[in-house]
């Protein structure tokens, strides 16, 4: 992926982008991705650590009126991910409420 010069103002988001740019290859690797687009916080300053900022459009083989899509945050299984899952566990249960989130292990919390 080419980054884009004009979004990478600062070293955060150059090193944001150069995380993205490997892992967008990885997964390229294995789901047949046919368009990628910067959204959201990358494009802003970032509020929540968990904000969107890529949609990844997968090849479909065959066309049809299917209509799907989930939200993928792929983070580092250290600090700073734990951070993020956390403050989106928070927002969850903010958003929803406390009966309806279910953790990881699929055991509503």
């Amino acid at each position: 992926m080419k980054a884009p010069k004009k979004l990478i103002t600062n070293r955060h988001r150059s090193d944001l982008w150069k995380n993205v740019s490997l892992i967008y290859d990885k997964v390229s690797k294995v789901l047949p991705l046919s368009k990628a687009y910067m959204m959201g916080s990358f494009t802003t300053v970032k509020k929540r650590p968990a904000d969107v900022d890529f949609i990844l459009m997968l090849k479909t083989k065959t066309k049809t009126n299917a209509k799907w899509s989930l939200d993928l945050v792929i983070v580092p299984d250290n600090a700073h991910g734990r951070t993020v899952v956390a403050d989106t566990k928070k927002w969850m249960r903010q958003k929803y409420g406390k009966k309806n989130i279910i953790s990881e292990n699929g055991v509503l919390k």
